[in-house]
């Protein structure tokens, strides 16, 4: 019995030197991490790398809503939310450049409803609907005009298309189309799919940034939102 708790002490002496080796690591390491100089972020690495007007992306229109002439040779591609006032701000541009270029550009409108936009999408689903009777482009202004009223009332877009004049029951009706949400769920892949486009350098982004308004002009992505620099593309695509 004498020999069994000896083996026992030498053990527990054991695990106890161990410990002690344990803990002075420890705060040996501690000092080192105590030592060590703090590290500054990258700026460069911080900074949000622009988008690569040089690279062309393949869009298909598919059956997205069309404005303008459709025969254009320049097409500018929107994807959009008609819950975000971004998207409701770039609607002037898009009229503007209609204008600007009514024979050489047409628009396509692609919808990508932001997740933490809850009415986003069936506001799509009514604009589209009303593309079935010839008035996408008038529920189209008439719902950014009052984006902000869709929060408490997601059936806004009804009453705006009676104000219209649209035949509503038939826009109810169509609203049951299931080729609408189809027609959404493509539209937002097409952007998302984008996600990583091209080959990160140091002053392009590796892919295109999943925000809206996302605009491409003949798949090229400008630089900024504004019709010069929409127009400088335009004129290098014409």
């Amino acid at each position: 019995l004498s020999n069994e708790i000896d083996k026992v002490k030498d053990k527990q002496n054991q695990i106890l030197s161990q410990q002690d080796q344990i803990l002075a690591a420890l705060k040996s390491l501690d000092k080192k991490v105590s030592a060590a100089p703090s590290k500054k972020p990258d700026p460069k690495n911080n900074k949000r790398k622009t988008p690569n007007p040089n690279i062309s992306h393949n869009i298909d229109i598919g059956n997205s809503v069309v404005l303008g002439n459709p025969d254009a040779k320049v097409t500018v591609t929107k994807f959009t939310d008609f819950q975000w006032p971004f998207c409701a701000r770039s609607v002037s541009l898009i009229d503007e450049i209609l204008a600007k270029y009514p024979n050489d550009v047409k628009v396509v409108i692609k919808n990508f409803p932001l997740g933490s936009h809850k009415q986003a999408r069936k506001a799509a689903q009514y604009a589209l609907a009303a593309h079935k009777q010839g008035k996408y482009k008038e529920l189209y202004h008439a719902i950014f005009e009052n984006y902000k009223q869709l929060k408490t009332n997601e059936d806004l877009p009804v009453q705006l298309a009676a104000e219209l004049g649209l035949n509503v029951e038939q826009l109810k009706e169509d609203m049951k189309d299931p080729e609408l949400g189809k027609l959404i769920d493509f539209e937002y892949s097409q952007l998302s799919s984008l996600r990583n486009a091209y080959p990160e350098t140091d002053q392009y982004a590796a892919g295109v940034r999943l925000a809206v308004p996302k605009f491409f002009i003949n798949g090229r992505e400008p630089l900024s939102r504004s019709v010069d620099a929409f127009s400088a593309i335009i004129e290098q695509e014409l």
